[in-house]
């Protein structure tokens, strides 16, 4: 399957590729899985939140899928428990993607950050930020599409 790389949450390194696993790329990845008693068979792929597929799914997988993106961003010290460290994600988002501060990705994060700041369970969380950068990463590539493909 062709390979689309994206970093969780972009900022926080969990990398996806079109047809793979949420964080399926990173360091901690088989660690969170076994934390969490969930199977890769469990996480969705980016393309299933992409097409709202996850939506059609038990609460229960969502759940799984949103403490193993917790856990990988509480390993990345971003966040603990169910509050994120703001002044970190900045610092390695930008680290990461050489967004410049005020840039359009960083004001993204930030409007994601925002809407999602409020929840307060940890693993609805995680997949909610997930969910919101996903889909704002595929909007901003879709709006750069060649206008021959959008037809």
């Amino acid at each position: 399957m062709e390979k689309l790389i994206f970093y969780i949450c972009t900022f926080v390194l969990i990398s996806f590729t079109i047809g793979s696993k949420l964080g399926s790329r990173e360091v901690h990845y088989i660690t969170c899985l076994t934390e969490n008693n969930v199977s890769d068979d469990d996480m969705f792929t980016i393309q299933d939140i992409i097409e709202d597929k996850h939506k059609q799914e038990n609460q229960e997988r969502i759940k799984k899928n949103g403490c193993v993106i917790q856990c990988l961003l509480q390993k990345e010290g971003v966040m603990e428990g169910s509050e994120y460290d703001v002044e970190k994600m900045h610092s390695k988002f930008t680290k990461r993607t050489n967004a410049p501060s005020g840039s359009k990705k960083v004001e993204t994060l930030d409007n994601c950050i925002n809407e999602t700041k409020d929840l307060t369970e940890k693993c609805d969380k995680s997949f909610a930020l997930t969910e919101c950068l996903v889909k704002a990463e595929e909007r901003e590539k879709s709006r750069h599409l060649p206008i021959e493909r959008l037809g």
